[in-house]
């Protein structure tokens, strides 16, 4: 073991040393010694500027879309976000988050199964953090997200805007909501059948001949829907007056 004493007079000779050295030896000299504590530095240096810039950069999100089994290309995408922010007044700072490319279907022969399966759960989980808003989807995916509970009462809420209402109520539909059921005990085959108790509920709205979207080229039938728990349920209701304004 070194003495305090024995310490300082190596501490001393260190010193004396460096001082003798050439530029390009002191440069090796601390390359060699402090060499961790230099990379650790430059690490937390560059996590510190990368979270500033990602903080700098990140927008707030003004509202949550996901399309279900519907393919949306880029001048669509283009319109229903960033066309729509500008139309809203809303600033750089805001921007609409989307879900792309889901595929939902409550069909287990599918060639899809597993990406279905991994389509729902990532819809639960957004559904579940309330980071999902609107519902842009075929048939299959509008009964799935109604039969789930996933959807709002849309008569409801549109009737909030009397002119808005007047023109899109011929276009709300009806759904089935599963309210109960015995799906637990009938998969572990402690039910002969499956049975639930159903309602009927105004939650979705045909979009079809909305002018975006019919000009999309879509051959079937495309629906809205707004998730229940929705903490921007207002912006959906601007959303909705937008998509049946005129497409450039």
């Amino acid at each position: 073991m070194i003495s305090p004493k024995g310490s300082e007079k190596e501490r001393y000779h260190i010193k004396e040393s460096f001082k003798k050295m050439t530029f390009k030896e002191k440069v090796k000299y601390i390359a060699a010694y402090y060499k961790f504590p230099i990379i650790t530095a430059f690490i937390a240096a560059a996590v510190l500027i990368s979270t500033a810039v990602e903080r700098a950069n990140r927008k707030e999100p003004v509202l949550y879309t996901a399309f279900a089994n519907v393919g949306v290309g880029e001048t669509l995408l283009g319109h229903l976000t960033d066309e729509y922010l500008e139309f809203a007044g809303k600033t750089s700072k805001q921007g609409v988050t989307v879900y792309q490319e889901l595929y939902i279907s409550d069909d287990p022969s599918s060639d899809n199964h597993q990406y279905a399966y991994a389509s729902r759960l990532k819809v639960l989980g957004a559904v579940s953090s309330k980071t999902l808003d609107v519902a842009i989807m075929n048939k299959e995916a509008y009964d799935l997200f109604s039969s789930s509970g996933f959807l709002c009462n849309i008569d409801d809420l549109i009737r909030q805007d009397s002119s808005l209402y007047k023109e899109l109520s011929s276009l709300i539909t009806e759904n089935t909501v599963i309210i109960d059921d015995n799906a637990i005990e009938y998969d572990l085959g402690e039910a002969d059948e499956y049975m639930a108790e159903t309602i009927e509920i105004p939650n979705g709205l045909d979009i079809s001949g909305a002018p975006c979207i019919e000009n999309a080229g879509f051959g079937d039938s495309v629906y809205l829907g707004i998730i229940e728990n929705s903490t921007h349920k207002d912006e959906a209701l601007s959303f909705i007056g937008y998509l049946f304004e005129p497409y450039p």
